[in-house]
């Protein structure tokens, strides 16, 4: 697990969050900018009117950029796809619904293409990964392993279903693998690694 960060051809900055990838042109050409995501990207959008810029999200949803800052949350194992409009605006297109953000809002795609809006995001989680940082508040086990998972690049498996348990509290991303468990484990997460099989045995 890894981030990268890059600049694409119209000026337009981009961060990528581990497991996760964009596809983009090397140019701009016509009267459009479009790029592919999947996994969780933020986006810095160059102004420019003359050419509108959309991000299709893992094939399942569409956004369009009215303003310029914003994240994507799309990985396949999360329970939807979540758009967190951080400053100016975004319209989020899925099937036949479409809504347009403000800032501090957050659409939320589940099944059969609804959005769902929330107010007040918290930003300070949601913008989290690019700051270094996990922020497991109101995370349940399965949510923290999920983003482990995918930043160390295991596989997490469960031996039984886990207690029902809610997370507080923020993790620098630059741990080693040990040093992370070692906090999980205090907070009586018990496992063992197997090569690349982080295995949950209670």
């Amino acid at each position: 697990g890894r981030q990268f960060n890059l600049i694409l051809a119209d000026g337009t900055k981009v961060w990528l969050n581990a497991a996760s990838s964009i596809t983009y042109p090397a140019a701009f050409n016509g009267n459009h900018r479009r790029v592919k995501i999947t996994g969780e990207v933020y986006f810095e959008v160059a102004a420019d009117k003359q050419k509108p810029f959309y991000v299709d999200v893992s094939d399942k949803a569409a956004v369009e950029v009215l303003g310029t800052n914003f994240n994507v949350k799309a990985y396949e194992d999360e329970n939807g796809i979540r758009t967190t409009l951080l400053d100016g605006a975004v319209r989020v297109n899925a099937g036949n619904s479409s809504a347009i953000l403000k800032p501090g809002q957050q659409a939320l795609i589940r099944l059969h293409d609804n959005i769902q809006l929330v107010n007040d995001a918290d930003m300070l989680q949601v913008m989290a990964w690019k700051n270094g940082l996990f922020n497991f508040d109101g995370y349940d086990v399965q949510s923290v392993m999920r983003e482990i998972g995918r930043w160390y690049d295991l596989d997490i498996q469960y031996e039984s279903k886990p207690e029902p348990r809610i997370f507080r509290g923020k993790i620098q991303r630059n741990l080693s693998l040990h040093q992370l468990m070692l906090a999980l484990e205090s907070q009586n997460i018990h496992f063992r690694i197997e090569g690349r099989k982080l295995i949950i045995t209670k």
